[in-house]
Formats: C-alpha cells, sequence, structure tokens
C-alpha cells in the first residue's frame, strides 16, 4: 500500500491525541471526519499504524532494559520464545555486544527479579542476561512525533490534550482490566471496553478520565517504517554525571532522532533510542549528542536488525503489527 503526508499527518494528530474522536480531529487536519477514519482503519488494517497504553506514574511497573547473548544461530528463536511472555514489553534483535535487547516489566521487583532468573535466564539457548533496572524515564516514546503538523495544528491539539489535572490515585481491579484491554488497542470503543471490564459505557468513561487525570495511563500510537521515514533504529549506551541528568534530559529532548531515554542502574546510567534515516546518521546522532552534553559518555552503540515485539505488539520482520500480545495492567 502507499501511504502519503495526509495519513503520515493523522498519525501525528493520534499521537497528540490518542483517543479524540475524528469528528475532534478533523477541523484541525482541515479533512472531513469520514476521510480520517477511513484513513487510519486503512493503516491500522495493515499494520502499520496503532494504538496502545501502558500503565505510568505510580502504577508504572518494575522495568528492566535487558542485554541478551545467544548461541550463535539460535537469536531469532530465543526471540520468539520471549515474545510470548507478557512480562516481556518489547524485544529487539541488535548487532554489537548483544544479540538481544529486552524491556522487561512486572509488578513489583520482586517479580521482575524472578522473571528474570527463573524464566529468563533459563530459556535454551541464552548464554548471558545483563539486566539494568530502570530508575526513570526521562523521555518517553509517547511524546515522538514525524513533525507533520505545523505550529497551529500542534496548538490546538496540545489545548485538546492538555485538560488534565493530576492527583493522588491508584489502579483499582476494575481499573487494571481496561488498561489491559486497552494495551491490546488504545482506541477500543467504550462499549468494547465495558465488555471486557464487566462495567456499563459510562462506567468506562469516568474511570478512564480519572485515569488520564491521575495520569496513571499513558497511550502511544506507533508505526512500521513504512510510514515513517526513518527506517534505522540504534541503542546507544552511556554514563553521565548524577548532577548533570536535568540538564541531559532537557537538551536530549531537542536532538532530531532521539525518541525515549531511560535512566537505569548499572555499567550504564543511560540508554537512549533513536530512529534514525539510515546507518550513516548512527555516529551523526553520537557527534551531536557530545556536542550537546559534553557530560555524556557513549560506551557503546547499537543497531537494531529487527524489532520482534513493541510495547506488546508483534511485528514481522519489515515492523508490522501482526497480533497482540496484552501487557502487564501494572
Amino acid at each position: 500500500m502507499d501511504f502519503d503526508e495526509l495519513d503520515v499527518a493523522i498519525v501525528d494528530a493520534v499521537r497528540s491525541a490518542p483517543r479524540a474522536a475524528w469528528r475532534d480531529l478533523a477541523p484541525v487536519m482541515g479533512v472531513d471526519p469520514a476521510t480520517i477514519s477511513r484513513r487510519w482503519a486503512r493503516m491500522r488494517s495493515a499494520g502499520v499504524a496503532w494504538v496502545t497504553a501502558h500503565p505510568a506514574g505510580s502504577a508504572t511497573p518494575a522495568c528492566a532494559l535487558v542485554e541478551i547473548s545467544c548461541v550463535p544461530g539460535t537469536s531469532t528463536t530465543v526471540a520468539d520464545v520471549l515474545a510470548e511472555d507478557v512480562e516481556t514489553a518489547t524485544l529487539k534483535l541488535t548487532s554489537g555486544g548483544r544479540d538481544l535487547q529486552m524491556l522487561a516489566q512486572a509488578p513489583d521487583l520482586v517479580a521482575l527479579s524472578t522473571y528474570l532468573l527463573e524464566r529468563v535466564g533459563r530459556v535454551q539457548g541464552i548464554t548471558n542476561v545483563r539486566s539494568h533496572i530502570v530508575t526513570r524515564s526521562a523521555l518517553e516514546a509517547s511524546r515522538w512525533r514525524e513533525g507533520a503538523l505545523d505550529a497551529e495544528q500542534q496548538r490546538q491539539l496540545t489545548a485538546y490534550a492538555a485538560n488534565r489535572a493530576s492527583r493522588h490515585a491508584v489502579l483499582e481491579p476494575a481499573d487494571h482490566r481496561i488498561v489491559r484491554a486497552l494495551t491490546v488497542d488504545g482506541r477500543m470503543s467504550f462499549e468494547r471496553l465495558a465488555e471486557h471490564a464487566g462495567l456499563s459505557a459510562v462506567t468506562v468513561r469516568r474511570r478512564l478520565t480519572r485515569l488520564g487525570n491521575a495520569d496513571l495511563i499513558t497511550f502511544r500510537c506507533d508505526v512500521s517504517r513504512h510510514l515513517s521515514g526513518r527506517a534505522v533504529a540504534a541503542i546507544f549506551y552511556g554514563s553521565i554525571d548524577v548532577h548533570e541528568l536535568g540538564t541531559a534530559e532537557a537538551r536530549l529532548r531537542e536532538l532530531p532522532g532521539v525518541r525515549s531515554c531511560s535512566l537505569v542502574a548499572g555499567p550504564y546510567n543511560v540508554i537512549i533510542d533513536a530512529w534514525l534515516h539510515s546507518a550513516a546518521e548512527v555516529h551523526d546522532l553520537e557527534r551531536q549528542m557530545s556536542q550537546a552534553l559534553p557530560a555524556l559518555r557513549i560506551q557503546d552503540r547499537s543497531v537494531v536488525l529487527r524489532v520482534v515485539k513493541l510495547l506488546g505488539r508483534i511485528l514481522d520482520a519489515e515492523g508490522r503489527s501482526v497480533r497482540s500480545v496484552p501487557l502487564l495492567a501494572g
């Protein structure tokens, strides 16, 4: 299928307002709701764009970025095994000093440790596992934009999404069922969510509003390389003095291609994910990072050979979503 600039712009609009009705996005995009609906349905059915959700704020599960080495020739088999685990949120086949990088998650640190030690460490074909506990997400991938919208469109969508008042709250059992369903389809209708949660649609709407206002849920729109001009993904492993972390977060957000950044406990304390146009840009971005952040020392880097799973979505060899493995709902 061929996709055009309007498709990419619709995706960026959905990223800014993931659950907005098409009639609300239509005035911003300058097209009618039926056009947006038709184009989104086409992209979603082709597996090139989708919305998912994950617990956030105080409901964020314990997470670790895990480097995995495998017996030669077994990395894809190992990846296929791990991808079926709900604890494996994201899984990538990579070049460099590790065969796989995994984002693992569990309700708490004890459960995460059990998963890493008793499940991952015993999978046939794995020779080495090195875990980095995530202490904070400095830059979330949900903030990523392709830059397809103009300043006025961005302003309108920011205003649409900013109607929230964060306050302390916790995920209740019914909320867990709602969030779990949204990890499969972040734009699932209130009626379908009600079926999954065993509640009325009105109650689901009220609970979902509460979760959003309390920052207990984050929505994210991902795409395959068919929609993004950035077909190369790279991972940078670095260290920076703890006193420079605040400055680092702000400056990393300004660098083109930087999609997410995690602060971790381990031999590195910063792990950065980037989307680039070509492999030649890997060192270009590293040079830009060194100029913007002289205190940042990049100690290793990998190019992603294939994304096997992305936040609960199993992808094909070209990065298209083919099915979902529901994430842990907190």
